[in-house]
């Protein structure tokens, strides 16, 4: 009997139907595996910079239905154009059906979801054993596991970018695997702009890799992949010119995207190699099986192996250096090169492993075992022991003293306060205002509150009634009463 392609194997005693229940029971597995590393920080309190100020932006749509007019607060971002808004509208949907709990719980379903698609990728390309081992790498991945479940935009986008290379590899021709592929990098790029659009580039390299070089010669599977991938863009900034005159061309499209091209932001880290080394440290000992997957594959390995390895390293390239020509980035940044780079490290495994099904058997009771531990540790909430507690801490602000929901507070500090200015609103109900000294504190007389950074002397007319971290909770004093 003639085995699968790639070392997909059959188990003992099975026949060719065995493979696919076989890798079903692997895609499980890896699953439960994520499942169990994903979803403890669904269930703690987590102040996440991005996710704090993104989770503001999605109330705000949910409560005022503006679909083209996002706002954070009134005089910080009042005008929301920092990334396109279709995923907050999934957001403020989730946000009405379900409420807050929903907005962790949605991007644990894209981690998920990544994982799974990473898998069936791997799987066409490099057999279902090396797909499984990559699949656990991708969920072990701390900087993966740990960022999922926030509403964060990394997630989505890294779901999205897998899943267009993934159809478009997968699509040999098929009208409507290309479009479907197209369409994953166009909703992409309504997530986090133009950097999804290079998931079909990663796609046509992977071809060429793979030698099939002449997939591409054919103008239907062009049109069919490019139209679907520029339509929804290409809808949105019409929309937004029609209904606002532009606003997201001038705040997302100039201010964000050409600004980042052209070297006029600053934020962020600098240099071609910043995402390379990122991406490698935060990989761990993954990083180094991937290596060894592209040397084995430069000495020696069969040729359809061989290349389907070039072309993990292609997609992986296409995410990195893509991000490195725009000249500042972060390292989430990434992101979506890690399930490439993962699929090569479960390669990398799978050859140490070797060609007997012991080994690997093992590997696999071991990750399932790891997923059941997991699963019975969920309800004891693991994560509270990794998680900083409420950025802002327990000043009376935030529990017996609150003022009302809408109140306005200033916020002082010489740095742009995204994260706090966003815990307090997204906790309190509080509206943020940002102050840079206490010339501008006194220049705003209907503020009766202020977070103070600490570092300062307290105004006159102030008084400190709380302190916790770099914070002071100063309340406007009454007259005759003493500065404390």
């Amino acid at each position: 009997m003639a085995l699968p392609p790639l070392g997909l194997r059959p188990p003992p005693g099975g026949g060719p139907a065995a493979a696919p229940a076989a890798d079903r029971r692997l895609l499980l597995t890896a699953l439960a595996l994520a499942a169990g590393l994903i979803l403890p920080f669904a269930l703690v309190h987590l102040d996440d910079a991005d996710g704090v100020v993104y989770g503001v932006v999605a109330r705000h749509l949910a409560a005022d239905g503006r679909l083209f007019d996002l706002r954070f607060l009134p005089e910080l971002f009042p005008h929301f154009r920092e990334h396109p808004p279709f995923f907050f509208w999934l957001w403020a949907a989730a946000l009405r059906l379900a409420g807050p709990p929903a907005l962790p719980l949605l991007g644990a379903a894209c981690g998920l979801a990544t994982v799974a698609v990473a898998f069936a990728a791997g799987r066409t390309l490099l057999g279902a054993r090396a797909a499984f081992l990559g699949a656990v790498a991708l969920a072990t991945v701390e900087s993966f596991f740990r960022y999922q479940a926030r509403p964060r935009l990394d997630p989505p986008l890294t779901l999205l970018f897998t899943a267009s290379v993934a159809l478009l590899v997968a699509a040999r021709g098929r009208t409507a695997w290309l479009a479907a592929g197209g369409l994953c990098a166009g909703l992409g790029a309504l997530v986090k702009g133009p950097p999804a659009l290079g998931a079909p580039l990663a796609a046509a390299l992977a071809l060429v890799a793979l030698g099939r070089r002449g997939e591409l010669a054919s103008a239907r599977a062009w049109l069919a992949a490019g139209a679907a991938a520029l339509l929804p863009p290409a809808l949105f900034l019409a929309c937004d010119r029609l209904a606002l005159g532009g606003s997201w061309w001038r705040g997302y499209v100039g201010g964000q995207v050409l600004a980042s091209a052209l070297g006029q932001r600053q934020d962020g880290a600098v240099g071609l190699l910043f995402l390379v080394r990122s991406a490698a440290g935060r990989m761990g000992p993954w990083a180094l099986l991937a290596a060894w997957a592209l040397f084995r594959a430069a000495r020696g390995w069969p040729a359809p192996r061989a290349r389907a390895a070039l072309a993990l390293l292609a997609w992986a390239a296409v995410v990195v250096g893509g991000y490195a020509l725009a000249g500042r980035a972060w390292w989430h940044y990434a992101m979506p090169a890690y399930v490439p780079l993962a699929l090569l490290a479960g390669a990398g495994l799978d050859a140490l492993l070797g060609p007997g099904e012991r080994a690997f058997r093992a590997a696999h009771r071991a990750a399932a075992g790891a997923a059941l531990v997991l699963a019975l540790a969920l309800p004891l909430r693991p994560a509270r022991l990794l998680v900083k507690g409420c950025g802002l801490g327990a000043l009376p602000l935030l529990t017996t003293a609150r003022p009302p929901p809408g109140t306005r507070v200033g916020l002082a500090t010489d740095r742009v306060a995204l994260a706090e200015a966003g815990i307090l609103a997204d906790h309190a109900g509080l509206e943020a205002v940002p102050l840079r000294s206490a010339a501008e504190l006194e220049a705003r007389p209907e503020l009766g509150v202020s977070l103070w950074d600490r570092r300062w002397p307290v105004p006159p007319g102030w008084s400190a009634v709380g302190a916790q971290g770099a914070w002071l909770e100063l309340r406007r004093a009454a007259p005759g009463e003493a500065r404390r």
